[in-house]
This record gives C-alpha cells, sequence and structure tokens, in this order.
C-alpha cells in the first residue's frame, strides 16, 4: 500500500483493496451531486474486467471520504479506471467534498505518477482544474483540452411540454417524423421486461451486425461480451433499459440504456436501416423520451458522448468532457 502524507491532518490517499469498500461505495456514488452509473462499483466491477491495465482503487481516509477508481498502464501512466467504452469519469465525492478529495489525487499522483492521462472528466466539476494546478506547481508539464460533447436534455412534466420546448423548425420535424413511422404500420414502444432480455439483446446484437460502416465494425465479439457483462449485472439492479420499437409486430429498433438517480442515459442503439426513410432513429428516442415521462422519476435525459445532429434535434444541449495529459519533467 503507498502512502501519502500531506503534512498535514487531511486524511491521506491511500491504495485499498475495492472489496474493503463495498459498504461506502454506493452510497458516496449516491450522493455525488450529478450521481452517474458509470461510477457505480457495479458498472466499474465489469468495465474493469474488460480494461487491460491494472486497476487501481484509491480511497481517502479509512472511513472513505472519496474513492477513485484508476488503471495504472504498462508504462506506468495512472488514468482512470473503466477504460474507454465508460463514459463519464472522475474521482467519487459526495456533493460539496470535491475539491479535498480532488487535491488528495493530485497530491497521490504528485508522489506516486510519471505520467498521468485522466480522459472523459466532466467540464462542470473541479477535479482537473485540482489536478492541473497541483501537478502544475509540482513540475509537471500540463496539457489539458476539452474532448467531446455529452448532450443531454431536461425532461419536463408531460411530453407535449417537451415538444413544445423545442424550436418551431424541430417541433414540426419530430412530429412529422413520429407521424411517419406511426403510419407505416402497427408501431408501438416498450421497455423490454426481464423476460424478454435475452431475446431483445440477441435482437440488439443482430441489428448492429446489420448496420454499416462503423456501427458495424464496433459490435466485435469483445464488445458483444462486455454489453451482455453489463446486461447481467445491471438488469437485476434495475439499472438496465432495453427500449424497443416494434412495427407489425417485428422488433426494428433497440435502444440500450441506463436507469440511474432520476437519469435515462442512453448508451448505444441499433436500428433496421432498412427503414431509414422512416426516421427510426430520432422517432425511438421520441418514444422513449414520452415512456421516461409517463413512468415518472426522471429529470434528465443524457445522450452521453458523441455530437450526433439528432440529439441537438432533441433539444439537447452540451456537457463538455475534458482530457488532461501531464508528464514529470527529468
Amino acid at each position: 500500500m503507498t502512502l501519502l502524507s500531506t503534512g498535514t491532518s487531511e486524511p491521506a490517499c491511500t491504495e485499498r483493496d475495492p472489496l474493503a469498500l463495498a459498504a461506502a461505495w454506493p452510497a458516496i456514488a449516491a450522493s455525488r451531486k450529478r450521481p452517474s452509473v458509470f461510477l457505480t462499483p457495479e458498472w466499474l466491477a465489469v468495465a474493469r474486467a474488460h480494461d487491460p491495465h491494472e486497476s487501481l482503487t484509491l480511497a481517502i481516509g479509512e472511513a472513505p471520504t472519496g474513492i477513485i477508481a484508476a488503471s495504472r498502464a504498462a508504462d506506468g501512466t495512472i488514468r482512470f479506471g473503466g477504460g474507454d467504452l465508460t463514459d463519464e469519469h472522475d474521482v467519487l465525492a459526495p456533493a460539496g467534498s470535491e475539491r479535498p478529495v480532488a487535491l488528495s489525487f493530485a497530491r497521490w499522483l504528485v508522489a506516486n505518477a510519471g505520467r498521468v492521462e485522466l480522459e472523459f472528466v466532466p467540464e462542470d466539476v473541479p477535479t482537473l482544474d485540482v489536478v492541473a494546478a497541483t501537478l502544475g506547481a509540482a513540475g509537471f508539464a500540463v496539457e489539458r483540452a476539452r474532448q467531446v460533447a455529452a448532450p443531454r436534455l431536461p425532461l419536463p412534466a408531460d411530453f407535449e411540454a417537451f415538444v413544445q420546448g423545442l424550436g418551431k423548425k424541430e417541433r414540426h420535424e419530430l412530429r412529422r417524423k413520429m407521424r411517419r413511422l406511426e403510419g407505416a404500420g402497427a408501431a408501438r414502444f416498450r421497455f423490454a421486461s426481464d423476460a424478454e432480455r435475452p431475446a431483445v439483446l440477441d435482437r440488439f446484437f443482430a441489428l448492429h451486425c446489420l448496420s454499416r460502416g462503423n456501427k458495424a465494425d464496433f459490435m466485435s465479439g469483445a464488445n458483444e461480451r462486455f454489453f451482455r457483462d453489463v446486461a447481467d449485472v445491471l438488469a437485476p439492479l434495475g439499472r438496465l433499459r432495453l427500449g424497443v420499437v416494434s412495427l407489425d409486430g417485428v422488433d426494428v429498433a433497440v435502444l440500450f440504456a441506463f436507469a440511474y438517480a432520476g437519469t435515462l442515459a442512453l448508451y448505444n442503439a441499433a436500428y433496421d436501416h432498412g427503414l431509414a426513410s422512416l426516421s427510426i432513429g430520432i422517432a425511438s428516442h421520441a418514444w422513449a423520451i414520452r415512456a421516461a415521462i409517463a413512468e415518472g422519476g426522471f429529470h434528465t435525459y443524457d445522450l452521453l458522448r458523441g455530437h450526433e445532429p439528432y440529439k441537438y434535434d432533441l433539444g439537447a444541449t452540451d456537457l463538455w468532457l475534458e482530457r488532461l495529459v501531464a508528464t514529470a519533467r527529468a
């Protein structure tokens, strides 16, 4: 175990066995200012199992006030844990404690890392501000930049209010596209039941195989195993949502999403591209939004990483994710 003495009474940042943090981790994850499914221990247990880098878990204090899921690459680079398939990374801290937790982590990095690469960190948290300042003061060469947008939108009390909140052009186009799909046959949307999950997942992967370009290439055998592992772990917790659009009794679109702390987060989707003329993609999202509002308990629809135009047609606005790279000067 590596200890960092800060020279103050502040708790040290230490390497810990994640099993010893099992009781504290879920509560800290839920107490963040903006909770994220990607920082829960259940998600990270799956993501780290598919990450080739060495897992490294850090905690602030014996009864932890903060947790950091990190990793160490073969060249010694320290990253956040969970790999590229984890859409958001950050230190784990209760609301109001973000800066001291980030500072303890940054001091640990000064003592233990020669190179640091922190990716996909939201710009609305102080983590990279603190890490950049601390590493810079310690002589590291620090580079920091916006990396990718993660659009999201608030969910109002009813679907009509959502539609009315769009711009005039976007409102007209969304209604037209929904009517077009509804007029093509017996169209319906549902969140798949637990009993349906195996068959719906099979259909999700089959639709990916029918895709073209990067979307088809993305769903490799390794990534399919990852998605299945995620589903197996999150479904029993009520956090997996498979949104399904059917047309004349055939499932033609599947949305792979997560429900956590009032947010429905769209992680991936697969469509029958033979129905592209029916605007099945944006209509699927509109129906998912309508179903989430009707169910209640959701305040945000998170479209996660990527700046595809349809996200802004749905009224989403950007939350930027940032990247920091720091190297100790010789």
